[in-house]
């Protein structure tokens, strides 16, 4: 299949208004149930179950068994990316309200930290030079020596990422803030990692993300942001 081909065949899934609503749906990383993506495209079961399977012989969601129930999630991380690329085609508002600041100020973007927080934090990592553009791949970072050691303090082996299947450190534009943050694996275990650690918390059924006071001062202390405003 040349490019244009796939191009073509790309434009044609994301582009149908209930698959778009299902494939948004996702974004979050967790799996979700055939008839709750129905519920989001506005679509009946029968109409959502045609549509999920070309979604899944496309490659771009998998399905999951549990028990009776069939559950969905992206096929690869990449996908996120994609997802998050195309998003920003169009210009976030202007003029945000409560909710959307909220999601401005910290979010995940599948499994990696984005908004204001996750391009901070990018920014900051670039600063200090514990991750610097990549030589070779444009939409990538790679991880500097220094870097390897700071990652290790927060229990991310970045020599273990970097053997995985998965792109260590990609370059993922956020959606409101038109810049990058850092996705891939190692955006991912960073995360984790701060997640695991009460950094950031998250909002029951929503993607937006809390500091917490601990995730302030860590911030503070190890990269120098302020994320209290």
């Amino acid at each position: 299949m040349t490019n244009l081909s796939s191009f073509k065949q790309a434009a044609a899934l994301f582009g149908e208004p209930a698959r778009a609503a299902m494939i948004w749906e996702l974004f979050d990383g967790k799996p979700v149930s055939a008839g709750d993506l129905a519920i989001a495209a506005n679509i009946t079961p029968q109409s959502a179950s045609s549509h999920l399977k070309k979604l899944v012989e496309s490659g771009i969601l998998k399905m999951q068994k549990q028990g009776k129930h069939k559950y969905f999630v992206y096929a690869n991380p990449e996908i996120a990316v994609a997802v998050e690329t195309l998003s920003n085609i169009f210009s976030a508002p202007k003029e945000l309200n409560s909710a959307q600041r909220d999601v401005r100020a910290a979010r995940s973007c599948y499994d990696h930290l984005a908004g204001l927080a996750g391009v901070l934090v990018t920014e900051a990592l670039l600063k200090k030079g514990f991750i610097t553009d990549h030589p070779d791949h444009l939409k990538e970072f790679s991880v500097t020596p220094q870097g390897l050691s700071w990652f290790k303090e927060l229990e991310i082996e970045v020599p273990q990422l970097i053997v995985a299947k998965r792109p260590l450190a990609l370059k993922c534009i956020d959606w409101t803030e038109k810049t990058p943050h850092l996705a891939g694996g190692l955006g991912a275990a960073m995360l984790q990692y701060f997640l695991k650690e009460g950094w950031f918390r998250k909002i029951y059924q929503k993607r937006n993300l809390l500091i917490t006071s601990k995730g302030e001062f860590e911030l503070k202390q190890r990269l120098n942001i302020d994320l209290k405003g």
